[in-house]
């Protein structure tokens, strides 16, 4: 069942991780991609040599960091590497991230990839977990795709007086995974499209190639002109709310693809996407756009 949004939920608010760029010296053209087919890396390196990803942030979950490694890449897909995040008990107890800037900003972006939780993760109260981070250059007004409020997911609209424009309630951890991991591997999509007046903006997220959110009058820029511009960058691997596991364990993050142009691939209810691997009439990934620099860092 697609929910349209238009259902609060003071259960599941959003927390902000506030993060600041130290140095903006790397930035990528559209469409971009990464199989993470580059040499193994820990963040106690600072920025990888990968794709123009940069390092995230300086923070550890138990004094283990973010890692790009063989033992992360999704099997159905290319490359031989993928991007390993670690998440921690209790609440915002995770390792660094990697971040990817956009050389201009953008009104629209369609993001595919991969991801998987490590056989046996499972939750206290899962009140959010957040995938990415998709920012603008204004402050708190942001776009932040992930599990929620116990079986919920969202693409949250940060800063927004509904921060579920884009949910379903029905369509999270428990109807993926049940209690707890299996250790597979499923794809999400996002599409979003900024609003030019606070209530035209367009949102909609897919799991394993099925729409299961879609909103087509979204505020997220609140009238902010900085914030119309468009998305300047995101995060890969965020902060989440209280896993249950005795232990440190690993996310994983694989086949990214980035556009700023329709793709021309169709999912069942006739929307644009770009689809799972394998998808019919999607387009081989480009090769990655190189960065015009490799250093940048974000602390917490």
């Amino acid at each position: 069942m697609i929910k349209t949004c238009k259902i609060i939920l003071r259960a599941c608010t959003i927390f902000i991780c506030v993060i600041a760029a130290s140095s903006l010296n790397a930035a990528v053209g559209l469409p971009w991609s990464t199989t993470y087919n580059c040499p193994e890396w820990n963040q106690s390196q600072g920025s990888p040599s990968c794709d123009g990803l940069v390092f995230g942030g300086g923070w550890t979950c138990n004094g283990i960091g973010e890692q790009i490694t063989s033992d992360a890449n999704y099997p159905g897909g290319a490359g031989d590497k993928g991007q390993r995040h670690w998440e921690g008990d209790g609440s915002n107890v995770n390792s660094g991230g990697l971040s990817l800037y956009f050389n201009t900003p953008q009104k629209e972006l369609w993001i595919r990839w991969y991801m998987r939780y490590e056989e046996g993760f499972k939750w206290s109260t899962l009140l959010y977990d957040k995938w990415l981070y998709i920012r603008t250059g204004a402050t708190s007004i942001d776009v932040i795709p992930g599990f929620c409020n116990g079986n919920g997911v969202a693409a949250g609209v940060q800063g927004s007086v509904d921060n579920y424009q884009i949910y379903n309630d029905s369509r999270g951890w428990q109807y993926v995974y049940g209690n707890e991991s299996d250790g597979s591997w499923f794809c999400v999509e996002i599409h979003i499209k900024m609003d030019t007046n606070g209530s035209d903006g367009v949102g909609e997220l897919w799991l394993n190639g099925e729409l299961i959110a879609s909103n087509y009058a979204v505020n997220y820029s609140r009238g902010n002109p900085t914030a119309q511009q468009g998305w300047t960058w995101f995060l890969i691997g965020s902060n989440q709310s209280s896993p249950n596991n005795g232990r440190p364990m690993y996310v994983d993050f694989d086949d990214f693809y980035v556009t700023n142009t329709r793709p021309s691939n169709k999912d069942a209810n006739g929307k644009y996407f770009i689809g799972p691997l394998g998808s019919s009439s999607l387009p081989p990934d480009p090769p990655p756009s190189p960065p015009t620099g490799i250093d940048a860092q974000i602390s917490q």
